[in-house]
């Protein structure tokens, strides 16, 4: 990460109020969000280097396992939006992370201070 520079998180997926909840969720939290809502490639997550990517659901996480493979040999950790019930589907998909609905900024932070711990990342 370029000093100065905020810590990134890519999100991936067309949600517009959850682009605007963690979109306030990162900047309270220090970090700069960076949304694709269509297709993104290996080469444009690296650009951004993010220190997580969020998937707004299962489903796009399922959607974007092409980039999901790419994803484990870079060590970039996941975080995945979805609901307790699809949490082991998304542990099997490839998601580092689950963020259980309902979505608090709690949690997000929680989230956060996880894949911090893991990665040995100090956003700040």
């Amino acid at each position: 990460m370029a000093s100065g520079r905020k810590p990134t998180i890519v999100m991936i997926g067309a949600d517009t109020i959850l682009t605007y909840l963690f979109g306030r969720f990162a900047e309270q939290s220090g970090y700069q969000m960076t949304a694709s809502k269509k297709n993104i490639s290996l080469d444009t997550i690296q650009a951004a280097e993010p220190e997580v990517i969020l998937f707004l659901s299962t489903d796009v996480l399922a959607k974007n396992q092409a980039i999901v493979a790419k994803l484990v040999n870079i060590d970039i950790p996941i975080l995945v939006c979805t609901s307790a019930t699809e949490e082991t589907r998304a542990r099997e998909l490839g998601a580092d992370y689950c963020l259980l609905h309902p979505l608090t900024y709690t949690d997000f932070q929680a989230a956060l201070g996880m894949v911090i711990t893991a990665s040995g990342v100090n956003p700040v």
